[in-house]
């Protein structure tokens, strides 16, 4: 890992109480995800949307088929989500179900998952409370989002005409983008796809990066985020095999 002052080991992540030691386990997180060059932009990321940030730059770096109306429609969740009473989210109507949206939501929860060993493996550099799902992703909440971003509606509409939401709108989806440029990804539009690595140049030196084998840039299969809809090797039929018992309850 790209760890500024090398790869602590975890007798100085777990048990060191100098000075300084903190900014040590928030770089050894960073690098997990090969993020460290963010750091600066992703801890002025308020709470609890520091966590929402690393995870997302990560999936859209390594997952080629992810595009700018999933940035919106996670981003504009996140943001919607606070403070709306549960009711409200229990009462929530949905056009029709989307394959597709029900994927992506359980690959940024399987990677919230991972969030959380990550953190704890390396000290407790954030918050535990910034991992958990019910602070940053509902999951209904999302799918009515990501309908409405796929339907071409404005961020606007999506934050639902809140300018204190817009704002932090488009905070988030800054350090999002800027961080994924600096790893060659850049996050267009689906209707913008006109090749089949869609966003991505070509990288130069000698970092690796994913291939539509779904493996990640540094050539190890992840599994939790694999098997999700970004993976071009994920196939429509997979959903025939479990609608009759997964989603039936």
């Amino acid at each position: 890992m790209n760890i500024p002052g090398g790869t602590p080991n975890l007798k100085l992540l777990w048990l060191n109480q100098d000075a300084g030691i903190q900014a040590r386990r928030l770089d050894a997180l960073l690098g997990c995800f090969d993020l460290s060059s963010s750091r600066e932009e992703l801890q002025a990321v308020e709470n609890p949307f520091k966590a929402l940030c690393c995870l997302l730059t990560y999936l859209f770096v390594q997952v080629d088929t992810l595009c700018l109306e999933d940035l919106h429609a996670f981003i504009a969740q996140a943001l919607c989500l606070q403070g709306k009473p549960t009711v409200q989210l229990v009462d929530l109507q949905l056009d029709y179900i989307d394959a597709r949206a029900v994927q992506l939501g359980s690959l940024l929860v399987r990677g919230l998952t991972t969030l959380v060993l990550v953190n704890s493996a390396c000290g407790f550099p954030w918050r535990m409370s910034d991992f958990m799902p019910w602070n940053v992703f509902d999951g209904k909440l999302f799918h009515q989002k990501y309908l409405q971003s796929e339907k071409g509606c404005t961020v606007e509409a999506l934050v639902e005409q809140n300018r204190s939401r817009l704002t932090k709108f488009h905070a988030l989806k800054s350090v999002v983008c800027k961080a994924c440029v600096r790893e060659n990804r850049r996050i267009v539009s689906r209707q913008h796809w006109h090749s089949p690595q869609p966003g991505r140049w070509g990288r130069q030196g000698s970092g690796s990066h994913r291939t539509s084998s779904g493996y990640s840039r540094a050539g190890q299969g992840q599994h939790w985020r694999d098997q999700g809809p970004g993976n071009r090797q994920y196939e429509p039929d997979h959903w025939r095999r479990y609608s009759s018992s997964g989603w039936s309850n």
